[in-house]
C-alpha cells in the first residue's frame, strides 16, 4: 500500500474516534434525561424515577460525556500538531487515550446488554478501538517507509 495512502487512512481512523467521541459527548453532557438504553437497563420510565434518581443518573451522564469530549479534544489535539509531523509517539498517545475512554465503557455496556433488557451499543466501543489499533499499525508502517525506504 503506498504510502500516502496509509497516513491517510490512519488519519481517517483517529479523526473517527474523534469525531465519534465528540458527538457522544455533547449527547451524554446536553441531555435532560437518561438515553433509551439507560431507561431499558434500569426498566422504568424518566418521569417514574424520583428527582433524587434524575439528578444522581444525569450528573453521571454527564461526567462520562465529559470523558467523552476530553479524549476528543486530545486526540484531534495530538492529531493536529505531533502527528501532523510524523512523531511517531502521537500515535501511541492517540491509542492510549482512546483505549483509555472505550474499553471500561465498552465493558460497563456488555454486561448492561448481558444482565438487563437494555440494548447498549458496546459494539461502538469496540469498532473504535479496532480503528484507533488500524490507525496506530497504519501510521507506524507508513512512517517506517519514509525514514527506510526501499
Amino acid at each position: 500500500m503506498h504510502g500516502s495512502i496509509k497516513i491517510k487512512l490512519a488519519l481517517f481512523c483517529f479523526s473517527f474516534n474523534a469525531v465519534g467521541l465528540f458527538l457522544f459527548g455533547l449527547i451524554y453532557t446536553f441531555s435532560s434525561e437518561l438515553l433509551p438504553f439507560h431507561l431499558a437497563a434500569i426498566s422504568t420510565s424518566w418521569g417514574e424515577l424520583p428527582p433524587a434518581y434524575q439528578v444522581l443518573y444525569l450528573g453521571m451522564m454527564k461526567t462520562e460525556g465529559a470523558g467523552f469530549l476530553s479524549s476528543a479534544v486530545a486526540i484531534v489535539f495530538l492529531l493536529a500538531i505531533p502527528f501532523r509531523r510524523g512523531e511517531r509517539w502521537s500515535a501511541w498517545a492517540i491509542l492510549a487515550i482512546g483505549v483509555v475512554e472505550h474499553f471500561p465503557g465498552m465493558i460497563g455496556a456488555m454486561t448492561t446488554s448481558q444482565l438487563t433488557p437494555a440494548s447498549s451499543p458496546w459494539q461502538l466501543s469496540l469498532l473504535g478501538m479496532s480503528l484507533l489499533g488500524l490507525g496506530l499499525v497504519l501510521s507506524l508502517s507508513h512512517w517506517r517507509t519514509i525514514r527506510h525506504p526501499d
